[in-house]
């Protein structure tokens, strides 16, 4: 398949007890533990016993984000649960009474709280959890990444020197087109018509001839090129030049070809989706508590050397719309990292996070991040990570 063709295809991706407060709200007791332990094996999930009453609030970080995948049980019983993703949990069929409850997440410390249940039972019973001091440190996203691999590092340069006509892909964005000639007829000089077959031929200044259309550096055709089959939303910039006198050496065409102008078109850099099976918030698909309690992975607090990410091994990307509405955020991510240093498809999980395109934006920079891997006992082994990714709108520039 030739560059074109290949170009116009789109691309599918810790123990003690807990002193807990009451306040009153709304006629609801709410209680915030502050919790203190060591994490420890996550025991199998079992169904609520029938009859009783029912125990529900969520499950925080120190931040106020939600917990994903939180543990919750009631001693002497087998009742579980674990805390969805927007940190809501629910346990039913509590016998009412005194009864004691544990919760657990790999990574925090772990609580115990003493609970006296009425006949209505309990809700909005806040918890908080205490992260344990074994993740990495975070990786800051300042604004959008700029995508200058080698070969866009000639657009940014002709940019500058403001020859020609250049759209960049955040004006792309802006225009909320999907059409490549609709984009084009912003350009000085540039005319979009009917000619034969193709609906929306592109002409330049009223030249008889098509401008000649280069693909990531290279020239598509010779002939007519149809750019409406060019998939606007795998575009990061666009060139246009009028003619020879303003193209430069790069795109000089044969035969003069250039004569009619030049319009290059870079696409983005290819960044697979992940394979996501439940919502992007979700936990990891696999258990990371099992995998720690098997000794199929282990924990920085095990290893003699931690996991460490490799300088620029993880590039994750701001999402447009949260950047352009200056939304900043967090998300904080749990992962295996394997011998090689990749991480472990299928071990990705979102413990919290302040927006699902924060958590997207995270997985998908994660199942191409690179790190170097644990060692224990002057072997490579597995580890499970906690890395939280941070989120920073760039500060405004004063104006004079």
């Amino acid at each position: 398949m030739s560059e074109a063709g290949r170009f116009s295809m789109r691309m599918q991706f810790l123990r003690a007890h807990a002193q807990a407060h009451a306040h009153s709200r709304s006629g609801q007791r709410l209680l915030v533990a502050t919790l203190l332990g060591l994490a420890f094996p996550v025991a199998p999930l079992a169904q609520g016993q029938g009859g009783g009453v029912s125990v529900s609030g969520f499950v925080r970080d120190t931040l106020g984000l939600a917990i994903v995948g939180a543990e919750l049980s009631i001693d002497g019983s087998s009742l579980r649960t674990l805390s969805a993703g927007d940190g809501r949990y629910l346990l039913s069929g509590v016998p009412p009474g005194e009864v004691r409850m544990r919760v657990r997440r790999l990574g925090f410390r772990p609580t115990v709280m003493d609970l006296e249940l009425g006949a209505g039972g309990l809700s909005d019973v806040e918890i908080q959890l205490v992260q344990l001091v074994q993740q990495l440190e975070p990786v800051a996203v300042l604004g959008r990444r700029e995508a200058y691999a080698s070969r866009l590092a000639g657009f940014e340069e002709r940019r500058q020197r403001k020859v020609g006509h250049f759209i960049t892909r955040e004006r792309l964005e802006r225009t909320h087109s999907f059409s490549m000639t609709d984009v084009l007829r912003d350009v000085p000089g540039v005319n979009v018509r009917q000619i034969g077959v193709i609906q929306k031929a592109v002409r330049i200044r009223g030249s008889p001839c098509p401008p000649l259309v280069f693909i990531d550096g290279s020239p598509a055709t010779a002939g007519e090129f149809d750019l409406e089959t060019i998939d606007l939303g795998m575009v990061e910039g666009i060139e246009v030049y009028s003619g020879s006198a303003t193209v430069p050496a790069e795109f000089a065409g044969p035969r003069n070809l250039d004569r009619c102008g030049v319009v290059a078109i870079w696409s983005r850099p290819f960044r697979p989706r992940p394979r996501v099976t439940k919502s992007v918030d979700a936990p990891s698909e696999v258990s990371l508590d099992r995998l720690v309690a098997r000794g199929e992975a282990h924990t920085a607090a095990t290893v003699d050397s931690a996991v460490a990410l490799i300088d620029g091994g993880l590039a994750p990307e701001y999402p447009g719309s949260l950047l352009r509405d200056r939304r900043s955020g967090r998300v904080l991510t749990e992962f295996v990292v394997d011998t090689t240093g990749a991480v472990v498809p299928g071990t990705i999980g979102i413990i919290s996070s302040s927006h699902p395109l924060f958590s997207l934006a995270a997985r998908e920079a994660l199942s191409q991040a690179q790190f170097l891997p644990a060692r224990k006992g002057g072997a490579l082994v597995r580890q499970v990570v906690q890395l939280p990714i941070e989120f920073r709108v760039p500060t405004r520039p004063n104006r004079p």
